[in-house]
Formats: C-alpha cells, sequence, structure tokens
C-alpha cells in the first residue's frame, strides 16, 4: 500500500467541540459475556463463531461506510473465510490537521477512498481508519460486519504480498516525529483489542506497515513505531480485563476534554494552573480556557495535540514537577511518589501512592519501560522520567 497519500484540500480548525471516539473507556471492558453466547454488544454468536478470547470489548462505534458517503466499489472485494492472524498499523502520511470534527472525518475517509480507486484499487485498501479526532471509520465496505461475525474479513490492498493474512488500520497524520493525538491513541487501542479479540489475534501480531515481510516502507513513522511496544501492552490488558477504566486510564485519571465536568476536571485545572498556563477559573467545568492551556501545554511537551487529557497527558501533569533523579527498589521520598502518579496516570496501575518503592514499583515500573521500548531495568532515570514527562 502506499501510504503517501494526498493531504487534505484544507484543514482549517473548527470551532466545534471535537467529536467524542464514540465509546466511554469506563466501558471498554465489560466484563465476560452472559452464558448461552450472547457477546456484551448484543451479537448472539455459537461456540463454533467464538473467538479465542473471552469477549470483553465493547463494540466500538465506528462509522460505516455508508455513513460516510463511499461510493460504490470499482471491482470485487474478496472475502477470506477465515480469520486473519496480523494487524497491520499504518499512517496516511497526511498534514496533521487540528481540525478533530466528525465532518473532517468523513472526507478524510472520502479522501483516502478517491485515492485508492485512482490507484486502480477497488476500494479503499485497509478495513478501518482513525481520524484526527478519535472517529473510527469502516474503510474497505463490508470490513466491519465481518469483524463483528469474527470469522472471515475482506481482503484489502494495504499490505502487498500480506493481505490475505492481516486486516490494517490507518492512523490519519503523518508520525515521523509527531505522535497521534489522545483521542486517536484511545481508540486506536480500543479497535485494536476489539479485532484481536474478535479474531483471536494475539496482541503480539500487532505489527506495523514496514514489519511486513517484503515491506519498503517506513511506514508508521518513527515516532509512532516506537509506541507500538506500549500499544501491544495496552491492548494485552484490555484482553486481560484486568483495568476497570480502559487501557491506560484509571479511576483517579479518567479521560476529560471540553465539555466535561468534575473533580478531575478541576486538578487538571489547577495542575495546569501551576505550571503557568491559563486554564480559567479552576470551576470543574472543562471549557474553552482549559482546552486551549491544554493544548498549549500539550504543544510545550511535543505530545500530540488534541485538548485531549488522556492517559499520556495525564501521566505528564503527574511528574511535571518531579527532578527526575535516579530511583530504583528500597529507595523513598517525594521523587518515587511522583514516580506512582505518573504510571497510574499513563498506564492505568494502581500503585499505592505512599513514596515507597518497593516490589510492585519496581515490576510496574519495568512494565513501563518495556512498553516503551526502553530497557527493562527497574531503575527510573532520564529516560524513563523523559517518557512520562513527554507524553510518550
Amino acid at each position: 500500500m502506499n501510504d503517501h497519500l494526498t493531504a487534505p484540500h484544507s484543514a482549517h480548525p473548527s470551532p466545534a467541540t471535537p467529536a467524542r471516539p464514540g465509546f466511554s473507556r469506563r466501558r471498554l471492558l465489560q466484563g465476560t459475556a452472559a452464558l448461552g453466547g450472547l457477546f456484551a454488544f448484543g451479537s448472539a454468536v455459537t461456540a463454533s463463531t467464538a473467538p479465542a478470547y473471552a469477549a470483553t470489548i465493547a463494540r466500538p462505534g465506528i462509522i460505516s461506510a455508508e455513513s460516510w458517503g463511499a461510493s460504490s466499489p470499482k471491482g470485487s472485494l474478496p472475502t477470506i473465510n477465515h480469520r486473519p492472524g496480523h494487524l497491520v498499523i499504518h499512517h496516511t502520511t497526511h498534514v496533521n490537521s487540528s481540525d478533530y470534527s466528525e465532518e473532517a472525518a468523513k472526507e478524510v475517509a472520502r479522501l483516502i477512498q478517491r485515492n485508492h480507486l485512482t490507484n486502480g484499487w477497488a476500494d479503499t485498501g485497509q478495513q478501518f481508519t482513525i481520524a484526527r479526532g478519535g472517529q473510527m471509520l469502516e474503510g474497505r465496505q463490508g470490513s466491519l460486519a465481518a469483524v463483528v461475525d469474527g470469522t472471515r474479513f475482506i481482503e484489502g490492498a494495504h499490505a502487498y504480498g500480506f493481505n490475505d493474512q492481516s486486516v490494517g488500520i490507518e492512523v490519519d497524520g503523518l508520525y515521523t516525529s509527531a505522535l497521534p493525538t489522545d483521542a486517536q491513541w484511545t481508540s486506536l487501542v480500543h479497535l485494536s483489542a476489539f479485532i484481536c479479540e474478535r479474531y483471536g489475534i494475539s496482541a503480539d501480531q500487532i505489527i506495523a506497515h514496514r514489519d511486513v515481510p517484503g515491506a519498503q516502507t517506513l511506514c508508521c513513522g518513527d515516532a509512532f513505531y516506537a509506541q507500538l511496544p506500549a500499544l501491544r501492552q495496552e491492548v494485552k490488558a484490555a484482553l486481560a480485563g484486568g483495568l476497570d477504566a480502559g487501557p491506560g486510564a484509571s479511576r483517579d485519571y479518567p479521560t476529560v476534554r471540553r465539555g466535561d465536568e468534575g473533580d478531575a476536571v478541576r486538578r487538571v485545572q489547577v495542575t495546569l494552573a501551576g505550571i503557568g498556563h491559563q486554564p480559567g477559573a479552576a470551576d470543574g467545568v472543562f471549557g474553552d480556557a482549559t482546552e486551549q492551556a491544554v493544548r498549549d501545554y500539550q504543544s510545550s511537551i511535543g505530545t500530540g495535540v488534541d485538548g485531549v487529557v488522556g492517559a499520556r497527558t495525564w501521566g505528564a501533569l503527574a511528574t511535571h514537577h518531579a527532578a527526575g533523579a535516579s530511583v530504583r527498589s528500597g529507595d523513598s521520598g517525594t521523587e518515587v511518589r511522583y514516580l506512582q502518579r505518573g504510571l497510574n496516570a499513563a498506564a492505568g496501575t494502581a500503585l499505592a501512592d505512599d513514596g515507597v518503592f518497593g516490589a510492585q514499583t519496581d515490576s510496574t515500573v519495568r512494565t513501563y519501560q518495556s512498553s516503551r521500548g526502553l530497557a527493562a531495568d527497574g531503575i527510573a532515570g532520564p529516560d524513563t522520567w523523559g517518557a512520562l514527562q513527554t507524553g510518550r
């Protein structure tokens, strides 16, 4: 697949509230489905079609090809009557638009289809797309029904020589040095976990386009590629059902964005004000001023700028004031407390905020380091602090 797609003709910021990704992180893990083959999202299946994992992942709110206005395919779309073995992650290489609206997401889907039809393909190459605002969209027509069924998939045109063995997700944007937005990351974890569960794909088989045998591409960009270990870890956690609020989120650090209210928003406002940004009154209402302050903060640390306080922005806020001194098992004090808060925020863990670097903190540090592609030595040094404080 040629990931160098034509950039949208206009990508102007929209004053509208960024559309939610289509699901609640608190409802990502629904628990084991009821007996009798009824899955969490309500689709009855028989034992012969049940996926390898227990059904714990809620069906994402995916915008169908019909809903975004897809043109009719220009050829046949073969159905592969077995499950794919891999999930391939791409980036579109489009400009990193700051228009997070649903209409912008639909226009990206239409643009991709037009480009792919121009390539001579029958339809959009990949099965699914994630827009800058976190919206999840069906790409190649029939892919949504196929993944819900869980026993078949529509052969794509996203990974030459590997299309009969994989499904693909395009994440809209260019991620050679930048990262996807928090909203995109949240949706990517959810959609990936859903696909893996329905098809019985191991999280270890989530790969980048560059990992496909024989591929000659740097897709999905160096910065994004470095985050794939974290994606695999978060998907594994979701499939295991061990997180109440979904991958990367916890009760104390829920994802918040414009329109939300409550104590979590108030804590964001107080923290931003203490750092030197201007979120407005600490009233617990996520309005325009708070969103702009979040965007300014995200820009200052070099993470994806979307105005959404997700796991990685929370992790950066929680560790912002840490001096970054190296700490390890047996240490104690303020720096350890910052570390514990940062890990709870960024990785959805539930460490005691006691400032004591014990066995649980050591294990959590090692897991976090591994997920970020760092040496898993259990020592929170410059690289570990850097990953936390820059939302990586």
